[in-house]
């Protein structure tokens, strides 16, 4: 399988307690790194405990024996991935300068943690990271390139289409906002229309009553005064003839003492201000029984107007009943009856504003994904081509590769219908393209998906092709490769080995090889080793100094044996590839010399 880290570099990794591993640390260089070892010595474990890191599941057999949690923690490059940063600010994770730490830990207990700079991170969350972070490349329905969906975007990345496929998706979002625009209008105007004679039956019904703001309060005021008329007629003349009228009324009683003081103030000056109370009193008394005479004179006994006011309390009674229990309640919906009926007359124009709007929008859509499309077959004719060289270069001699392209075909009905040329096709994430690559590896054979090749050698080759030619293009400057020379062997690993050295002038490279031509062309080579100690076996990555890594070179060509021929013919071969003399170790007399 292969690991392909987007936008970032592999600095380092550290491994404790997973699996065989008890606990190593190593860091990753530019260029070609290289990963040998024996079969067992943990080149796959390693693998497996990177999985950990974008999310695969956990399980307690990854826990090594006597261990009580396993730990596998990577650190990334991450400048100049603003997608990246995104990701983070959509997630709260902060991510302070150009490192991105990721960590997962698997303890006994059965738990799982995971976390990002220190931030915890679900396996979910690590999932979705993957997405921005790691592509998992293997075998068959694990490696993405089979997987058709990725093959636009590679494809567009050829073409350097990115700014023209994000202006798409920009219009497309508006033409689908638009166009959702529409059809709630239309569902709205429709249910109006369903609702109309309800909604003009309501106005009338309101509009014939004409209820005005506190009108109830006030009518009910004067009922209580009509309805208690006699009663406050009577009431009011009794209390007159007490004030003023009647025998022996309080303003007669008044007005005696008025006289008496008055005649007491001439001997006493002191009684003066007595008088005047008198004189007030006697006033207020007088004015009293004047109003209460007005009042009992304005009060009518006319039954027809109680007739009436009674009529027209019940009236907004039943409104108040029927639209929300208040006057104010039936007002707010005589305001919102208005609106309704008087909306419903603006509909034609709103949608269509609204169809014109999205009558443009749907051209601007039209007219790019049409320079895509053309864009990308022109593009596709360049790829394959280039792709068929370098296939050849790789050992696949009559290698054929073919960008497929189809579309979907729209109605007039439809909302992402784009009119592009002279047919009518629907609009996807991308354009109107799909597109899938196709490749015949043999004479006679047509193309066929690639999710059909069947050779594991064949796919990494075939990857490995697509990344030499979108190298310059390709955002994804970390690439790790196993099994990238299954089924080859001989000048077919040598054409490998040169392409991959020549793929890591533009990436950081992680190889998995058996093979010396392969292991020749690497920057920086580590060995995957195991050793026993105490009777517990534990596996590292080691990296192995130049003279080492002759020797390790040496041993894939001739077995643990190292002779002199072997060793001169690694050296033979590395020199080849970089084109520098190399150190020379003294050989022990050892037969596996390490």
């Amino acid at each position: 399988m292969s690991f392909v880290i987007r936008n970032l570099a592999l600095r380092s990794l550290y491994i404790k307690n997973y699996a065989l591993i008890e606990e190593f640390s190593v860091t990753f260089e530019r260029g070609l790194n290289i990963i040998t070892g024996e079969t067992g010595a943990g080149k796959s474990i390693v693998l497996g405990a990177f999985g950990l890191l974008i999310g695969d599941r956990a399980t307690l057999a990854a826990i090594r024996d006597g261990a009580e949690k396993a730990i596998v923690e990577a650190e990334f490059d991450i400048a100049g991935n603003p997608s990246l940063r995104g990701f983070f600010e959509a997630n709260e994770i902060d991510c302070e300068g150009d490192a991105l730490i990721v960590r997962r830990e698997v303890s006994r207990k059965g738990t799982s943690r995971g976390f990002l700079n220190d931030s915890p991170a679900s396996a979910q969350l690590l999932k979705e990271l993957s997405e921005y972070l790691v592509d998992l490349h293997g075998q068959h329905e694990h490696q993405s390139l089979l997987h058709a969906k990725h093959h636009i975007r590679m494809l567009d990345e050829f073409a350097g289409l990115g700014d023209k496929v994000k202006e798409f998706q920009t219009l497309r979002a508006k033409l689908i906002e638009i166009a959702g625009e529409i059809e709630a209008m239309k569902a709205r105007e429709a249910r109006l229309k369903e609702e109309h004679d309800l909604y003009q039956f309501q106005f009338e019904e309101i509009a014939a009553v004409g209820p005005q703001a506190g009108e109830d309060e006030a009518i009910e005021a004067k009922l209580r005064v009509l309805e208690n008329a006699e009663e406050l007629r009577n009431a009011t003349g009794a209390i007159e003839e007490l004030l003023y009228d009647g025998e022996g009324s309080v303003a007669e009683k008044l007005g005696l003492v008025k006289e008496q003081l008055s005649k007491l103030s001439a001997v006493d000056v002191s009684l003066a201000e007595p008088l005047n109370e008198a004189r007030s009193a006697l006033a207020i008394v007088t004015e009293l029984s004047r109003g209460l005479k007005n009042y009992s004179e304005r009060i009518s006994l006319d039954p027809e107007e109680l007739d009436m006011l009674r009529d027209r309390a019940q009236k907004i009674q039943r409104l108040k009943k029927k639209f929300g229990g208040t006057l104010e309640a039936v007002l707010e919906k005589k305001a919102e009856l208005v609106e309704k009926l008087s909306f419903e007359s603006e509909f034609e124009g709103f949608i269509g504003a609204k169809e014109k709007e999205l009558s443009e929008a749907r051209a601007k859509c039209s007219s790019i994904a049409a320079k895509l499309s053309k864009a990308r077959k022109e593009s596709a004719g360049k790829l394959e081509p280039q792709i068929a060289i370098v296939l050849k270069e790789l050992g696949i001699e009559h290698g054929k590769f073919h960008v497929w392209f189809a579309s979907d075909r729209a109605d007039s009905s439809d909302n992402l219908a784009l009119v592009v040329g002279n047919e009518l096709l629907r609009a996807n994430a991308q354009g109107v393209d799909s597109v899938e690559f196709y490749i015949s590896t043999n004479t006679g054979e047509s193309p066929k998906p690639l999710a059909q090749v069947a050779s594991g050698g064949e796919i990494s080759r075939i990857m490995l092709a697509l990344k030499t030619i979108l190298a310059k293009s390709d955002r994804l400057p970390l690439l790790i490769f196993d099994e990238i020379d299954s089924g080859i062997s001989g000048r077919v690993a040598q054409r490998v080995g040169r392409a991959m050295k020549a793929l890591a002038q533009d990436h950081q490279l992680i190889a998995i090889t058996h093979l010396a031509q392969i292991a020749a062309c690497g920057d920086a080579h580590y060995l995957a080793e195991k050793s026993a100690t105490k009777g517990s076996t534990s596996s590292r990555l080691r990296r192995l100094s130049g003279a080492e890594h002759v020797e390790e070179v040496a041993r894939l060509i001739s077995g643990d044996v190292l002779s002199p021929s072997a060793l001169e013919n690694a050296r033979a071969l590395i020199q080849e590839v970089t084109g520098t003399s190399l150190p020379v170790r003294k050989q022990r007399t050892s037969a596996a010399v390490v």
